[in-house]
């Protein structure tokens, strides 16, 4: 079986910990470029009960195009989210599945999309 392992970084009290996520590629079930595959951890609850606060997100930077009911990294308002692609009266829109949350709604067209969210992790594994 073949592997893929990714190195990430996160901070701990100004202590910047350095870290491997290994899992099976056919884990991923739609194409992606191996090349541009990216660990992420989430910080927040507004993609709960799907993403939990503090999972490991494995996204594709090759991926940009906008696609209904994809999970995405976007850039907005100097900070990287993690939303769900949304039409909403046919427009595009990045959202929150949280209810708590939901007033966290972004115009596609207000944001950079990133990397499309292929797999997340609830724990480090």
């Amino acid at each position: 079986m073949n592997t893929i392992k990714l190195e990430y970084h996160y901070t701990v009290d100004n202590t910047v910990i350095k870290k491997e996520l290994e899992f099976e590629e056919n884990l991923i079930k739609v194409p992606f470029s191996k090349t541009s595959l990216f660990v992420s951890k989430v910080e927040g609850e507004s993609m709960q009960p799907l993403i939990m606060d503090n999972a490991l997100v494995v996204a594709d930077l090759s991926q940009k195009d906008f696609e209904n009911e994809s999970i995405f990294l976007i850039y907005k308002d100097e900070n990287m989210w993690i939303k769900k692609a949304s039409l909403i009266e046919q427009k595009e829109f990045f959202v929150s599945i949280n209810p708590d949350f939901s007033h966290l709604v972004y115009k596609k067209d207000d944001c950079r999309i990133i990397a499309k969210v292929l797999l997340f992790f609830e724990d480090e594994i």
